[in-house]
């Protein structure tokens, strides 16, 4: 069920709480997906949020299911945005935070011009640290997807027969998860990466690296240079599937490994060393652990199981994190990564995906989403970490 009136005014209350705090006396939020979590609906306008928790919804389009859907103060046709000045001026407000994360450079300016009488600073910081910790009904969402996804994998293994390409494979469990309410789209923070519903990838083709910042690449296919591609599932040969679960908006991650009948015994061992660090992973995810801490014990526990050089690296084409958050998008704050001097709180949703390359033969590694509470780690993600071998 979407979130219900109490959910919506609890996150406008957190986030005027917040606001007091930094000393703004407002938020004037235009991305969309921000917009979604704060009131409850998808629109193209502004909301504007108070540090006296008002909130109204500024609705260029569409009106009609703003008024079916938004849990705000008021909700208000807005379709001229040289009216937005005066609108602000007649709240009280002076000193507004924006997301200057989500704003082109070009509507950036075009704000600071449009609004030059008032203070503007940055909201995303507020933003990040709000959406981070997860409230019951967030958490029950991503509950849901955890299972969802667990379903569409356990239908699909059956049908995954050598000589398949990656994209007909890619197709049929992705119908699964179609068929379990997955919109196809898997939202990312990152301005630059698109994503369907992830990758599933044969072989050396996990190897082969891509613009994305992410634990595998694929080659996919000309103008889409990732993911799944033409290659075709050989016995002996490795299988990634990291796929993202989808319920109301939210979003688990999850990569699990599978062989085509056999797998040689050097590989095998590797999988077992990536267990072992992720079982590792599990139990040191804590609250109050420098997220910048916890990285370093990753890499030194790589170390000790002698997985460093490959780790998540494509040779020099490493990436330098170990896991991050999710929720409404695949890849939220905070990012597992060295430099990020904060801890981890109760409340907040963690992947962790240790993954080793190895050019010529594929990406061998484990992905799991956790949801991190007073006592430690819960796993949320449910299917088993064995490593499966699949007949012919």
């Amino acid at each position: 069920m979407p979130p219900g009136v109490q959910e919506i005014r609890s996150r406008l209350r957190l986030l005027a709480a917040k606001l007091r705090e930094k000393g703004l006396h407002g938020a004037l939020v235009r991305y969309p997906l921000n917009i979604f979590y704060l009131s409850g609906t998808f629109v193209d306008g502004h909301l504007v949020v108070t540090e006296r928790e008002e909130s109204y919804l500024l609705v260029y389009r569409t009106l009609g299911r703003a008024k079916e859907e938004a849990k705000v103060s008021e909700i208000i046709s807005f379709r001229s945005l040289r009216q937005l000045p005066g609108f602000l001026k007649d709240l009280g407000l002076q000193r507004i935070g924006l997301e200057y994360d989500r704003l082109p450079a070009r509507v950036f300016f075009y704000y600071q011009d449009l609004l030059a009488e008032f203070e503007l600073s940055d909201l995303t910081p507020l933003l990040w640290a709000l959406r981070a910790r997860k409230s019951p009904y967030e958490i029950e969402c991503l509950r849901q997807a955890a299972s969802m996804l667990a379903e569409a994998l356990e239908a699909f293994l059956p049908k995954l027969r050598p000589g398949m390409s990656e994209l007909e494979a890619a197709g049929l469990f992705e119908a699964e998860l179609r068929k379990r309410g997955h919109p196809a789209y898997t939202r990312t923070y990152a301005w630059h990466q698109e994503l369907a519903y992830g990758h599933l990838l044969f072989g050396d083709s996990a190897a082969v690296p891509s613009y994305l910042t992410t634990g595998q690449g694929g080659p996919g296919v000309w103008g889409y240079p990732q993911g799944p591609g033409v290659k075709r599932l050989k016995k002996g040969e490795l299988i990634l599937i990291d796929y993202a679960g989808w319920y109301e908006g939210y979003m688990v991650d999850q990569t699990r490994i599978f062989a085509c009948e056999s797998l040689p015994q050097d590989l095998i061992d590797l999988y077992k060393k990536i267990c072992s660090l992720i079982s590792f992973l599990e139990k040191e995810l804590s609250p109050g652990l420098l997220i910048e801490k916890f990285y370093h014990q990753a890499m030194e526990q790589a170390e000790a199981l002698g997985l460093g050089k490959c780790l998540m690296a494509h040779g020099e084409e490493g990436v330098n994190f170990i896991g991050h958050g999710v929720g409404l998008e695949i890849d939220e704050w905070p990012p597992v990564a060295p430099k990020v001097k904060v801890p981890f709180e109760p409340g907040m949703v963690i992947a962790l995906e240790p993954k080793c390359h190895l050019p010529g033969i594929g990406v061998i590694g484990l992905e799991d989403t956790f949801l991190i509470t007073s006592q430690g780690a819960e796993r949320l993600t449910l299917f088993p970490r064995e490593l499966l071998f699949l007949k012919a």
